[in-house]
């Protein structure tokens, strides 16, 4: 069976299938599930609507599940988009950047959902840091103001580039709030480029992560409708 498309695994394995559809956009997510229909047929004992971006929720739950279902595509989950799912590790951003971590160590496992760059003047950076929580602020060694308005803010880790060391009074001020410094090497363009590359394709085995796939799962998950459709008995 190796090197088959999965719907041929399907069919000699005489498995039935449920097909994850990803959004990309409202067409998109409409046609493959009714491709997902067309080609495994009977297959086919549903379909779920992943990653939809909050502000389609409403469109794709009033409209697109119910043009679906009428047209033989049982929908067993519309799945919103989920930042916390999408997040990194402060240790896996460690790892990416061959960085060091000069303070608090023991926070490794909070997660970086969010990645800003602190390249601004030190009168805007308060009111930009504020605009998202949960953030990784990568600005250069050589910036005391914008590491100082990162530690103000819902920072998750600062990383300093251009291998420069923070002052004592930052480093004091980030073991205060709780907040990694994590020296790196690269520039702060290279380290942007690093991150971007891993972010939203880490491992699933972080407890926080798998708690709240499980929430989306009892909240949105048909599961009695799965087990019929296997002819299985919901224990």
């Amino acid at each position: 069976l190796v090197g088959l498309p999965t719907i041929e695994v399907a069919r000699t394995l005489g498995a039935s299938a449920l097909v994850v559809v990803k959004y990309n956009d409202d067409l998109q997510i409409l046609d493959d599930a009714l491709t997902a229909r067309t080609r495994l047929g009977d297959m086919l004992v549903g379909v779920v609507l992943n990653g939809i971006p909050r502000q389609r929720m409403p469109f794709v739950q009033e409209t697109v599940k119910p043009g679906l279902e009428a047209r033989g595509v049982p929908v067993l989950a519309v799945l919103p988009q989920e930042r916390l799912l999408l997040s990194v590790s402060v240790g896996d951003l460690t790892k990416f950047l061959s960085g060091r971590v000069l303070c608090c160590q023991d926070k490794m496992d909070e997660l970086v959902e969010h990645l800003m760059v602190g390249a601004m003047s030190v009168d805007s950076a308060l009111s930009y840091f504020r605009r998202k929580p949960n953030k990784a602020v990568i600005t250069g060694g050589d910036r005391p103001d914008i590491q100082l308005a990162a530690l103000e803010t819902s920072t998750k880790c600062v990383i300093l580039t251009g291998n420069l060391q923070p002052s004592p009074i930052i480093l004091g001020r980030a073991e205060e709030v709780g907040v990694p410094m994590i020296l790196v090497r690269q520039d702060t363009l290279t380290a942007v480029e690093v991150i971007e590359r891993f972010f939203g394709k880490t491992r699933f085995h972080l407890e926080k992560k798998v708690c709240r796939f499980e929430e989306m799962l009892e909240d949105r998950f048909d599961f009695g409708r799965l087990y019929q459709a296997l002819e299985l008995e919901k224990s």
